[in-house]
Parts: structure tokens; C-alpha cells; sequence
């Protein structure tokens, strides 16, 4: 966050929650810089950064293309924006969470509380994904999908974008399907 009182903010708050080490960065370019060189837990992310025209969406998908942001790490975009294109934006980026500005402890709590069971959740999946055997985590997925077992959307949706990975387009598009047939979600359209 380019903001000094924001940042404090979300260091005492995280803090406050047991997170024993915050690093702050001013700047999308040292935001990198940091994650490239270490793995952290959690990532609290503004959406605007003031004088830069590269957004904290920006930085998220040039980090998972580059893959320098391991599946474990919890994403969390914190904005001030909430018109829908916005929210719908962060939904199609797969966040770990959305945070809307301003927000309470309780809240940020709770958001990452739950990414956080999530992340645990599947971590068979994502364990593969880190080891580069996305045979076996779009297996995972699949699997997740078509039991409804918790979070199986979540599941589908990475499912999904291995199996495009993998070349598999007809299955993609078959999950895709499912996935909309299932429940409306715009970023599987």
C-alpha cells in the first residue's frame, strides 16, 4: 500500500492476529522485489498504488505467470473499489480474498480464516501443482468436483485451468460447462 497509515494499519491488525513478521513495501516494483526472494504466508495487497499505473491485480498475475507465488501463500486484495466490474475482476483473478476499504480487524479476520482453511483443505492439490505434476492435481480436482466435497468450485475452476495447461481442451470446456451449469459464475463464461 502506498499509504503510511494504511500500511500501520494492516501491520498492527496482522500482528494483532499472531502474524509475527510484516514486511511493508511503498511500491508495486519493491512488492516484487520482496516476494521473488521470499515465500510469506499471507500477501495484504492494495488494488491502486499511488503514481504507478500497475495495479496490485497487475502484480498478482505477473507473480502467478512467473510463478513466484507459491499456491500456499494467501492472496489478499485490499481496495476500495467495489463497484461490481471490480468485484468481478477480483472473482475471474481467483483471490484468495477481496477486502473492501474501510474494513474492521474482525473482517480481515475472518477473510483470511477462511482462505486460510481453504488453502488446507486442498492442499493436495496445490502440493501437486508445486511439484509440477498437474496430471495428479487436476486428478485431485476432478475428484473434489465431482464428489461437491468442500470448496469444489474453488477445485473446478483450477481444475479446469490445468487441464487447459495439460492440452486437455474438450475436459476444460466439459468442467466449464458444469461449473455454469451448476451455478452462474461469469468467469467461467
Amino acid at each position: 500500500d502506498s499509504n503510511a497509515n494504511s500500511r500501520s494499519l494492516m501491520a498492527a491488525q496482522l500482528r494483532d492476529l499472531g502474524v509475527a513478521h510484516v514486511r511493508q513495501a511503498t511500491r508495486i516494483k519493491d512488492a516484487r522485489v520482496i516476494l521473488e526472494h521470499k515465500a510469506y504466508d499471507i500477501v495484504l495487497c492494495d488494488y491502486h498504488f499511488d503514481g504507478s499505473d500497475v495495479s496490485g491485480q497487475d502484480l498478482l498475475d505477473e507473480l502467478r505467470r512467473e510463478q513466484l507465488l507459491p499456491y500456499s501463500t494467501v492472496f489478499v486484495m485490499v481496495t476500495g473499489e467495489a463497484t461490481y466490474a471490480k468485484v468481478a475482476e477480483a472473482a475471474e483473478a481467483a483471490l484468495d480474498a477481496y477486502l473492501i476499504k474501510p474494513y474492521t480487524s474482525a473482517s480481515l479476520a475472518e477473510r483470511l480464516a477462511n482462505a486460510r482453511q481453504r488453502k488446507r483443505i486442498l492442499k493436495d492439490i496445490f502440493e501437486a501443482i508445486e511439484r509440477q505434476d498437474f496430471e495428479a492435481a487436476a486428478g485431485h480436482c476432478l475428484k473434489r468436483f465431482e464428489a461437491r466435497a468442500q470448496f469444489w468450485l474453488y477445485a473446478a475452476r483450477i481444475g479446469a485451468e490445468l487441464l487447459l495447461r495439460l492440452n486437455r481442451h474438450d475436459d476444460a470446456r466439459k468442467l466449464y460447462e458444469a461449473i455454469i451449469e451448476a451455478r452462474t459464475v461469469p468467469w467461467a463464461r
